[in-house]
C-alpha cells in the first residue's frame, strides 16, 4: 500500500474473457476500455476522474430520474457522494486509484440488465481462484463490499455462521452457490440489484 500503484494495459484475451463471462458484446466492451484509457492516467483512474465518468453515465441512463426537488449544486453533491461510495468499494487495495479490473468490476455490478447471479459469479471468479468455494476472508471482504456499496447493514459474523450451519462446509469453506444465493435472496440486496443505477452499454466518452 505504501508503494505507488502501477497500471497496465488490458490484453485482448482478458476482454474476451470478460465478454464471455457476463455477456457484454466484445465491441461494446472495447468501447468501455477505450473510454477508460482516454480519461485515466497510466491505466489508473482517480476519484475525480471516476466522478466525471459516473456523471456522464447516469445522465445517459434510461432509468435516470431528474431530481427536480434538488438544486443543481445539491444534485451534484449527491452524485459525487454516490460515485465516491462506489469508488471506495472497488478500490480494493486502498491506493486511491482504480485499475481497469476494478473499474469494470464496479461497472458490471451496477448493470441491472445483467442478472445478479452473473454479476456475483463474475466478482468472485474474476478476482479469486476459489474453485467453487469461498474462504472466510474472501467472504468477509465481499459481504463488506456489498454492504458498503448498497448501504445495507450486515453482521458479517452472523451471516457466515448462518451459511456454515445451513450449507455443507468443506475445510472451513462455504460453497460459492450458497454464498451468492444469500445475496440474491436477501430482500435488501435483491432490491438493490434490480433498482440500482442503470448504466448504458457502451458508456459515452467522457468530455475532456
Amino acid at each position: 500500500m505504501g508503494n505507488r500503484q502501477k497500471g497496465r494495459q488490458t490484453q485482448a484475451w482478458e476482454l474476451d474473457a470478460i465478454s464471455n463471462l457476463v455477456g457484454i458484446p466484445r465491441d461494446q466492451l472495447e468501447n468501455i476500455y477505450r473510454d477508460f484509457r482516454r480519461v485515466s492516467k497510466d491505466y489508473l483512474l482517480d476519484k475525480y476522474e471516476f466522478r466525471r465518468i459516473y456523471k456522464d453515465l447516469i445522465q445517459q441512463s434510461p432509468n435516470n430520474v431528474t431530481m427536480s426537488h434538488l438544486s443543481a449544486y445539491e444534485e451534484n453533491r449527491l452524485n459525487n457522494a454516490t460515485a465516491d461510495r462506489i469508488f471506495k468499494t472497488f478500490d480494493r487495495d486502498n491506493t486511491g486509484r482504480l485499475t481497469f479490473d476494478e473499474f469494470i468490476s464496479a461497472y458490471i455490478m451496477l448493470q441491472s440488465s445483467i442478472s445478479p447471479q452473473t454479476r456475483l459469479d463474475f466478482l468472485l471468479n474474476h478476482y479469486s481462484q476459489n474453485d467453487g468455494y469461498i474462504t472466510p476472508n474472501m467472504g468477509r471482504r465481499v459481504i463488506q463490499d456489498m454492504s458498503d456499496l448498497y448501504g445495507v447493514n450486515t453482521d458479517y459474523q452472523q451471516v457466515w455462521r448462518n451459511l456454515e450451519s445451513n450449507h455443507g462446509v468443506k475445510n472451513g469453506l462455504v460453497p460459492q452457490q450458497a454464498f451468492t444465493e444469500y445475496f440474491i435472496n436477501h430482500p435488501a440486496y435483491s432490491s438493490a440489484f434490480y433498482k440500482g443505477v442503470e448504466i448504458p452499454l457502451p458508456p459515452p466518452s467522457p468530455q475532456l
